[in-house]
Parts: C-alpha cells; sequence; structure tokens
C-alpha cells in the first residue's frame, strides 16, 4: 500500500491523501468479500465540492462529482501500476 500512497501524493499533494482503515465509507462495500480470496485494496478518490454543492459519498441520494478529480485518480493509479510493471 505505501507505493500506492506515494503514487497518489505524487498525482495531487501529500496533504491530499488520508489512508483509512475500515472507515466510512467502506465498511459496506461488498469489495472486502473479494479481498477474502484475493490480497488487494479500495481507493477512495474523493470528488466532492462543497463549494459547487457537490456531494461526494457513494450511495448519496444527492451524489454527485467534480469530474476534474477522476484526472488525478488516473495518474495516481496509472503510475501505481507501472511502478508495480518495472519492479
Amino acid at each position: 500500500m505505501t507505493a500506492a500512497v506515494g503514487q497518489v501524493r505524487r498525482a495531487r499533494s501529500d496533504d491530499a491523501v488520508t489512508v483509512l482503515h475500515a472507515a466510512f465509507p467502506f465498511n459496506g462495500e461488498d469489495f472486502a468479500l473479494f479481498l477474502r480470496d484475493v490480497p488487494g485494496a479500495m481507493f477512495f478518490l474523493g470528488v466532492a465540492n462543497p463549494e459547487a454543492d457537490l456531494n461526494g459519498t457513494p450511495h448519496a441520494r444527492d451524489f454527485g462529482a467534480d469530474e476534474r478529480a477522476l484526472g488525478i485518480g488516473v495518474r495516481a493509479m496509472a503510475g501505481f501500476l507501472f511502478s508495480r510493471l518495472t519492479t
């Protein structure tokens, strides 16, 4: 996980990353069932933007995403995957 966190921080900034362990919003996800059999991790890309009245909470009735966050997530995950393939 440390390598993935580093890539996200490089894509955005150190203070923009918070590492959570089984905390909201992950505690209701079915993804944990897959992790019983296959090692992995779930990443939560924060897409909320209160100034634009966008609630980024998954599964919320009023969910809205600031789509500018998608580029950050793509850069972070692409960098992480590339680092894993080249080691």
